[in-house]
């Protein structure tokens, strides 16, 4: 059995048809930049493993959010001769899928993946922003001598010609301090600052109302919660408040979160706590935008 190879079903649910899906769990183990701990190309397969050891019935809702519809495809094959190749990659096989009205749940891989995630969702959706929860900025020019490093991410969506919100925020550079001196399209929230007031509250009032995608890098939250990231930052967040942020915003009815992913995940093991708790956070986000279709009569 090849080791990143995914023969199961997120949640470990029964497969239904391409038809019947809403959401596509499109794993991408892709790992072509990372810079601290290694791993992230295992975490497609360490999340959907994971997702099998916990119950389908979110007490919260009063519902199983899976039953909408949810869909696992297979691995993407990477393409390590370059990232701006795999980029290429993966927004030709997104905009099938959204051609297609699937909801698409990037499971990542290094925070590369949200680049070629987000321009097939640019190009369905013109006036689509973005929303990043971080503790990076990843707003760099060039790291590491390419322009398309997980470092370099956020700085190539804003030239997507978007608004950016960034969350978290507890490590910058100099140089991404200096870039960000009149960009009045990006607003940083430094964790500093978040953590003097009720930050899961006041932000959603600051964000514009409009068409967004979701990316969450874990590192945004505390080692203590999830330790297996390549560069983790203290002083992160932890899970209540972040599912209170994301519940607010997904419900506010003037925004709609169009796809998401997660990235960065770097396991140790096939099953780890760390691991299961993403998978958590992947199915908590699927029942909020379930219940707020259902509230819309989707």
């Amino acid at each position: 059995m090849e080791m990143n190879k995914i023969y199961f079903n997120f949640l470990s649910i029964p497969s239904i048809s391409f038809k019947k899906a809403k959401f596509i769990v499109f794993p991408i183990g892709y790992e072509g930049t990372v810079t601290g701990n290694s791993g992230t190309k295992f975490a497609p397969l360490s999340i959907i493993y994971s997702s099998r050891n916990f119950e389908l019935y979110d007490e919260e809702l009063g519902f199983e959010p899976y039953k909408i519809g949810v869909r696992t495809e297979e691995e993407i094959e990477t393409d390590f001769s370059s990232p701006e190749k795999m980029i290429k990659k993966l927004e030709k096989v997104s905009l099938y899928y959204l051609k297609n009205k699937k909801f698409i749940i990037g499971i990542g891989g290094e925070h590369t993946i949200t680049l070629g995630l987000f321009k097939a969702y640019k190009k369905y959706f013109n006036d689509l922003n973005y929303i990043c929860l971080d503790a990076h900025t990843d707003l760099r020019e060039k790291y590491n001598h390419t322009r398309f490093s997980h470092a370099c991410v956020n700085r190539r969506i804003y030239e997507e010609r978007c608004n950016l919100y960034i969350l978290g925020v507890r490590s910058i550079s100099k140089e991404e301090v200096e870039f960000l001196k009149e960009k009045n399209e990006i607003k940083v929230y430094y964790a500093y600052q978040m953590k003097r007031e009720k930050w899961e509250e006041k932000i959603i009032k600051d964000i514009q109302p409009g068409k967004y995608y979701l990316s969450i890098d874990v590192d945004f939250f505390d080692p203590s919660l999830i330790p297996e990231t390549g560069t983790p930052e203290p002083n992160g967040f932890f899970w209540d408040e972040t599912l209170k942020f994301l519940k607010n915003l997904i419900l506010r009815k003037d925004i709609e979160i169009c796809g998401f992913d997660l990235v960065e995940l770097a396991p140790t093991k096939i099953f780890t706590s760390t691991s299961l708790i993403c998978s958590k956070l992947i199915y908590k986000i699927i029942g909020y935008l379930v219940l707020k279709w259902k509230s819309m009569n989707f």
